[in-house]
């Protein structure tokens, strides 16, 4: 590596049409005079955080507290989502409409993490129901047995906590439950559980609190029912051809609100009509996404989104970083997938996106690889392609920027990906002062460089 830095350049492509070049944004939208800051961050906190205790943060509980009748008017003239109120909580009940992908937490890492939840949450359930109290004391060891055995009774690839991966899915579930306070641990070590082959000698003791029975009551039985039908229906990748029963009981425009808000994006892919709703009135919710949250609406041919803040993220959700080496890997692979698709190797289909496998990314992969792995550090140039391909899928996924692979390594390049292109530059080239240059030695966002108003071509 040379004496100077090197730094990741980013053109994003506010029009985000594959084959389109890179233009100026639009500013973003003034605020509403009579919407106070309070309310701002009050409706921000209700979207994200899946609970608003006063044990985890008093300030923002009070926050939503004062200002409770204006959130519960606007989520029922714009998602028909309901508030839960207790009290010492707030949750905004979100409902799925669709089975598509939303923004997760980053704590539960792969689908067993969600599942182990639904089942940890099914035994709170089970013992509410058995009118012992919402307070309830447990074994780990309890809950486990009554997992497996329920698991185990429906599929061989049931939860075995001598496998040591689903010990760490248990994990993960139950300290995300923890930090949403919903359970509390009263003696033991979670760690030393998962971790040791021998779980009886490190048995722990948990109490489950009132804010786990409040994840459950909004649960809809009859829509998970129809929504599983309709997956089974019409199998990813195909474009659904028809909305499922619970979608066609919402308007198109609530339709819209309720992805948009749930992230990452709205695809027209997805649910034309909605987008076409949408699209009728787009500086309608363009001006209420400002006065409401301080956030602007992004309208492409073939998606939407919310943009919120200064940085990359498209809509709800993670934010793309250039600090890590992963991040920087998704970027570099969009840009791959732009130029492909404008040197008409890729053809997208009517709705924006680029139906491809996983070994049709491989090489692409592999070749960025070999011209910028000496930048991502010692631990991702020795591990295998495969191992990180697969957690930039995982991220990809998270971000709304591609579905898949399936079983089969079907690939589904959303229209979202067409937004990057990037490169790394040195900082000779950038103009970065050299007291900068010598005080870090790594990729920063203060010293990212933009340039909205060049195209890849120009700028090589």
């Amino acid at each position: 590596m040379s004496e100077l830095e090197d730094h990741i350049f980013l053109e994003s492509s506010p029009e985000a049409e594959w084959d389109e070049e890179v233009f100026e944004p639009s500013e973003n939208p003034s605020l509403v005079q009579h919407t106070t800051h309070d309310v701002l961050l009050a409706h921000a906190a209700l979207l994200d955080n899946v609970v608003v205790a006063l044990q985890t943060d008093k300030e923002t509980f009070r926050l939503v507290k004062g200002h409770l009748k204006v959130l519960g008017q606007w989520h029922a003239q714009h998602t028909g989502w309901r508030i839960q109120r207790g009290s010492t909580f707030f949750r905004l009940e979100r409902h799925l409409h669709m089975m598509l992908p939303v923004f997760f937490d980053e704590k539960l890492k792969d689908a067993r993490d969600f599942a182990c939840l639904a089942w940890i949450l099914w035994f709170a359930e089970k013992r509410y129901l058995a009118g012992s109290g919402r307070h309830q004391q447990f074994l780990l060891s309890e809950l486990t047995e009554e997992i497996q055995g329920q698991t185990q009774d429906m599929s061989q690839e049931g939860l075995d906590i001598r496998n040591v991966q689903d010990r760490y899915s248990i994990r993960r579930s139950l300290e995300y439950l923890m930090h949403l306070g919903c359970l509390q641990v009263l003696e033991g070590e979670i760690k030393k559980w998962a971790e040791d082959t021998e779980q009886e000698k490190n048995e722990v003791l948990y109490e489950f609190t009132p804010l786990a029975h409040s994840l459950i009551e909004a649960l809809n039985e009859r829509h998970v029912a129809v929504l599983r039908r309709s997956l089974q229906e019409h199998p990813w990748p195909a474009p659904p051809q028809s909305l499922p029963p619970p979608a066609r009981e919402i308007l198109p425009f609530v339709r819209a609100w309720r992805t948009l808000l749930l992230g990452p994006t709205l695809l027209r892919y997805d649910d034309a009509e909605a987008f076409a709703a949408l699209s009728m009135q787009a500086e309608q919710v363009n001006e209420e996404l400002g006065a409401t949250f301080g956030w602007a609406l992004d309208l492409k041919r073939d998606y939407a989104c919310v943009v919120r803040g200064g940085g990359l993220s498209i809509g709800v959700g993670s934010a793309i970083s250039f600090n890590g080496a992963f991040d920087q890997m998704l970027l570099l692979l969009c840009g791959r997938f732009r130029e492909q698709v404008q040197q008409g190797m890729w053809i997208p289909d009517s709705y924006g996106c680029v139906q491809k496998t996983q070994w049709d990314i491989l090489p692409l992969f592999n070749d960025l690889r070999q011209r910028y792995g000496a930048y991502w550090g010692t631990t991702v140039q020795n591990a295998k392609a495969d191992t990180l391909l697969e957690e930039i899928y995982r991220r990809m996924r998270q971000v709304g920027l591609l579905r898949g692979p399936d079983l089969h390594g079907n690939i589904l390049i959303l229209p979202t990906a067409a937004r990057y292109s990037v490169r790394y530059i040195s900082i000779q080239e950038s103009g970065i002062p050299a007291t900068t240059r010598r005080r870090k030695q790594s990729i920063s966002v203060e010293t990212t460089l933009f340039n909205w108003s060049a195209s890849p071509s120009e700028q090589e």
